[in-house]
């Protein structure tokens, strides 16, 4: 579980990162993603709480919204606890789900009459599409703090559809793994097996990399309710879960 909390941490880079006292401390400026401005621990038990002084201070200082990502949740009960008892409130609960490639490559599948565009560098179009699907009001910074900078080897992949992106993703490569980001389709062009073209197009190219293993995070709430059951269909599981603690 902490390996591919590692991995993801990695493959969504922050403009600042360090490592300190146990904690992995991640800012971005101009991006007010939770994964990209908060505190990951990498230690354990009392060791967390004697330094969360520490975390506090670095956000404070950057004048953000203090955030832990309390990951893995099952392994963090204490830190939690602790911190819900200084007023830090819950947000975001995910789930973290893996599948061996070669399953998702089985269950998934490409449709004939759809053609996944894979590129191993993050072209301008797939970052201005990722900015017209995303929907968030800064996607355009995202993309162009953290996209842009994903470490190799990656693959941008999209399905096209007249002179737009009906739907796209992204698969970063680690040592044994391949992970799964940035999954999303038009609204337009939803339930025509597009988000499974791009997962067996990815897949193919992450086993090609030595990737035996795949893992997404996946938001546990109603509005990705069919996001998880299409994730379920290709053979993902959850792993663990994680959620963030946020403090003005």
């Amino acid at each position: 579980m902490r390996l591919i909390e590692r991995h993801a941490a990695a493959a969504w880079p922050a403009v600042e990162s360090r490592e300190e006292e146990g904690w992995l401390l991640r800012h971005t400026p101009g991006v007010p993603r939770r994964r990209s401005n908060s505190a990951l621990p990498l230690a354990q038990g009392e060791a967390l709480l004697a330094t969360l002084s520490r975390v506090e201070d670095f956000y404070t200082d950057r004048g953000m919204l203090i955030a832990v990502q309390v990951t893995p949740a099952e392994e963090h009960a204490a830190l939690d606890e602790s911190l819900a008892e200084r007023g830090y409130r819950r947000a975001a609960a995910t789930r973290v789900c893996v599948a061996p490639t070669s399953t998702v490559i089985d269950q998934s599948r490409t449709s004939a009459s759809l053609a996944v565009t894979l590129t191993e560098r993050p072209t301008r179009h797939w970052l201005d599409a990722y900015v017209a699907l995303d929907g968030h009001e800064n996607s355009q910074e995202t993309a162009d703090k953290v996209l842009s900078r994903v470490p190799g080897p990656a693959a941008y992949l999209s399905v096209e559809h007249g002179e737009g992106t009906a739907g796209m993703g992204l698969i970063v490569a680690a040592p044994g793994y391949g992970g799964v980001f940035c999954m999303t389709t038009h609204p337009g062009h939803r339930r025509q097996g597009i988000a499974t073209s791009i997962l067996h197009v990815g897949a193919r190219w992450a086993a090609a990399r030595g990737a035996g293993e795949m893992y997404l995070q996946v938001m546990d709430d109603h509005e990705h309710y069919a996001a998880r059951q299409m994730y379920d269909r290709v053979g993902f599981r959850v792993s663990h879960t994680y959620h963030y603690r946020l403090r003005p």
